[in-house]
């Protein structure tokens, strides 16, 4: 190799690095690791990821046939992967969000040929050795974990950390994948001193020490003794440090997209994803941290109601919010929000309104009573919502009062239909005098079936279900009186006659209904509503009521684009 009068070429070589990396402005220097080994490479802009791919395909000497795949981290996002061009430009958007210069890329290998196989045809078949051997003489094949790189995050003294909270994650997370326990001498803002817990017992001398910069306030690594000398290190499938605050930081991003996941599919998913095993207890407790990490904490979330409530009022002209306190303890009590668009929109709906009061999901749960109409393209139409601690008197007679101060203005009689809810008849009977009521025929059945509890079998019930919906879809007088007497011989006349004495015959049955029912029997559009915030009710308060509003925002926008394409 030719050698420059000064310099030798490796030289020439970290000199045109280092020069590269001061003149482009968006340039970094990514640290690739596989199995514990690593090697330096600097990134720009002007690269693909191709480029960056092939250049660790052939670093590593990975076979044709393998396939890896690119993950790393920045704080608050424990697993970003680099699949494409797209990934490859997010990155550098990351690092110059949370001001990073270096960033880790770790390299896992997902797939490959295998040494052992024959091709009985060049694309028919693949006979492998094991598929003839017993269970005890098959070969283990070893699964990759997204843990697998967690055994790196510690390794050289002058290491960077981007605050104490970075280097107690990376910390714990390097102390469950090497499979040893330690504990903090000093755990400060800005010093950190841990040692082995086998320190007293075994004489392990396995201790770390970093120190915060007074310029950055990153924390470096200042002192570390990485080996071990205790018995026992070695990666186990459950570990005490495998705590919530770990797994949080794990499943941040799949709560994100799914608020709804269940304590036990987050156990399931860790342990085939990350390769350990964690309790019932600690899933919950992750969830509800990174929940929380997400949308604030439930407490302080009522603490942004009155600006919130300023907001709206200020943003949207015509709206109604509403928000009631203790007087003598500031303490929340109910609020009630209406938005102008949907005001003023529901004057083109039909005259009808569906109210229901689902329950709330968060920690303080909570009741949602809510009223939905019905657009002419028998969608349903979002009109008004109240956050309460429960379905009492008080608090529906709340909702249907400003509910009142909403429709009065627009002049027309509404038709409600309900689900009998506790305290909603006679807070409706106050607020509403005169106005139709109905009641929901699929509650009625629901109610009617629980007086054959223990009384009869599944066959009778359902025999029962098909009477009452003949009886309640009547036409007429005549035919009321003849489906009722054999829903009387079918489900006993004492237990029928006693269910039917509770309700007036004209709220139920269309035979004697007198105003207008546009064809409604049941109160199906609020269960589509309650469904539809399914996500939301699970949020704090003040985040249930702005994403719900988001929504509604993306559904009306959604409408009128379809009807700009509507020909009659």
């Amino acid at each position: 190799m030719l050698r420059s009068p000064i310099f030798t070429w490796s030289e020439m070589e970290i000199l045109y690095v280092f020069l590269h990396c001061v003149i482009m402005a968006d340039s970094l220097v990514a640290r690739c690791i596989y199995s514990g080994k690593g090697y330096m490479i600097p990134l720009n802009q002007s690269m693909s990821y191709s480029d960056l791919y092939e250049d660790i395909f052939r670093t590593f000497q990975f076979l044709p046939s393998d396939v890896i795949e690119l993950q790393y981290s920045v704080p608050g996002c424990e697993v970003c992967f680099l699949r494409n061009d797209r990934d490859f430009q997010m990155l550098f958007c990351a690092a110059r969000i949370h001001k990073l210069d270096c960033v880790e890329i770790s390299v896992l290998k997902i797939g490959g040929s295998c040494s052992r196989t024959c091709s009985v045809d060049s694309c028919l078949a693949v006979i492998d050795e094991d598929d003839y051997l017993g269970e005890a003489f098959r070969t283990e094949v070893h699964k990759t974990y997204l843990s697998d790189g967690w055994s790196s995050y510690i390794h050289h003294v002058g290491e960077k950390f981007h605050g104490v909270a970075d280097l107690r994650e990376k910390l714990r997370k390097y102390a469950i994948a090497v499979g040893f326990e330690f504990v903090f001498l000093r755990n400060d803002l800005d010093r950190i001193h841990a040692v082995s817990t086998n320190v007293g017992t075994e004489g392990c001398d396995w201790h770390l020490c970093a120190l915060s910069s007074s310029a950055n306030g990153c924390l470096y690594i200042t002192e570390l003794n990485n080996i071990h000398t205790c018995k026992g290190v070695v990666r186990t499938q459950k570990h005490k440090l495998l705590g919530s605050r770990v797994v949080k930081t794990c499943i941040a991003a799949d709560v994100t997209y799914n608020l709804s996941l269940k304590p036990r599919e987050i156990m399931s998913k860790f342990k085939s994803t990350y390769g350990f095993d964690i309790s019932y207890k600690v899933a919950l407790k992750a969830k509800h941290r990174a929940k929380e990490a997400i949308y604030g904490s439930d407490a302080d979330s009522f603490s942004k109601l009155s600006w919130y409530k300023e907001a709206v009022l200020q943003s949207n002209p015509g709206s109604s919010f509403v928000l009631e306190v203790d007087p003598s303890t500031n303490h929340f009590q109910r609020l009630f929000v209406a938005y102008g668009g949907c005001v003023e929109g529901f004057q083109f709906c039909l005259p009808v309104l569906y109210v229901d009061g689902p329950f709330g999901k968060s920690i303080y749960k909570g009741q949602i009573l809510s009223a939905t109409g019905r657009n002419g393209n028998q969608g349903f139409y979002p009109l008004a919502i109240c956050f309460c601690d429960s379905e009492t008197d008080a608090n529906w007679t709340f909702f249907f009062k400003h509910l009142k101060s909403l429709l009065e203005p627009q002049g027309r009689v509404i038709t409600f239909i309900s689900d009998r809810g506790t305290g909603l008849l006679s807070a409706f009977d106050k607020v509403f005098a005169g106005h139709p009521h109905l009641f929901c025929y699929k509650h009625l059945v629901a109610n009617l079936a629980g007086k054959y509890r223990g009384k009869g079998n599944s066959v009778l019930i359902e025999d029962v279900k098909q009477r009452f919906f003949k009886v309640a879809y009547s036409s007429t007088e005549k035919e009321y009186r003849f489906n009722l007497r054999l829903l009387r011989a079918v489900g006993g006349a004492d237990i029928i006659d006693h269910f039917l004495a509770e309700i007036l015959v004209e709220i139920w049955c269309r035979a004697f209904y007198t105003s207008c029912r546009y064809g409604i029997m049941a109160n199906g559009i609020a269960e589509s509503f309650n469904s539809w915030i399914a996500i939301e009710r699970l949020m704090p308060v003040y985040c249930m009521l702005d994403q719900t509003r988001i929504k509604q925002m993306e559904l009306m926008g959604e409408r009128r684009d379809e009807a700009q394409h509507w020909t009659t």
